[in-house]
């Protein structure tokens, strides 16, 4: 078993483990264990299907597509049969927007340097390339991970601390920590993938709204790849 996978077993345990004396929040544990488990499943299918991704395509396209369906179709069961609203789900106006692009604009450009340095050079970058990462990966993991599986998850272990002027609660961290494990290990998770998985939860929280961390994400990534320029 693979590190990764270690990790984001350890952190649906700790979530369940959290919520297992109350049936009512130990439901809403499973549903954002089972929630991820239809991610990533929906999100690898294609590149399952006779070992390769559909023809033509030279990221994911489809995978990321069908994972984004299944979030927004859980997304709607949610709120007309589990009495969430939307905005519980992160889909709002988001308050607080001053605040939250200045942290956004210092954070990418406090990383960039750090991704030039721990980057390797990649030339040419192909315009579809660009071009994937400039959209899918935010808008299908924030609306799964600071979206849906998060309102479950903070629903499951609700209990919070207060950290940098937000509410974090203990499902949100288990949620992060799963997050992050399943980008792998590394010098790249150290200087990417978990800085910007806290900066996106913290705009999340900060603004209520999906909207903010899912352009942080994607341009949070394009920084990523500019630094291998």
């Amino acid at each position: 078993m693979s590190i990764s996978a270690a990790l984001g077993l350890a952190a649906a345990a700790a979530l369940l483990l959290a919520a297992w004396r109350d049936p009512q929040r130990r439901a809403w544990a499973l549903l954002a264990i089972a929630g991820g488990i239809l991610y990533l499943a929906l999100r690898g299918l294609p590149t399952l299907a006779m070992g390769e991704r559909v023809p033509g395509e030279s990221w994911n396209w489809s995978g990321h597509l069908l994972a984004l369906g299944g979030m927004l179709a859980l997304a709607v069961l949610l709120v007309r049969r589990a009495g969430l609203a939307p905005r519980d789900l992160g889909f709002a106006a988001p308050a607080q927007l001053g605040v939250a692009v200045r942290v956004c604009v210092a954070a990418l450009l406090v990383s960039y340097p750090l991704h030039v340095i721990t980057a390797g050079r990649i030339e040419p970058i192909p315009a579809a390339t660009w071009l994937f990462v400039a959209t899918m990966p935010g808008l299908a993991e924030e609306v799964a991970f600071r979206g849906v599986l998060l309102a479950a998850a903070e629903r499951a272990a609700p209990a919070a601390r207060v950290v940098a002027g937000v509410p974090v609660t203990l499902g949100a961290a288990l949620l992060t920590a799963a997050f992050v494990g399943l980008h792998g290990f590394g010098v790249g998770m150290l200087v990417s993938v978990l800085p910007g998985s806290l900066l996106y939860l913290w705009l999340r929280l900060r603004t209520g709204s999906l909207l903010v961390p899912i352009v942080a994400h994607n341009l949070w990534n394009l920084t990523v790849l500019a630094a291998h320029l």
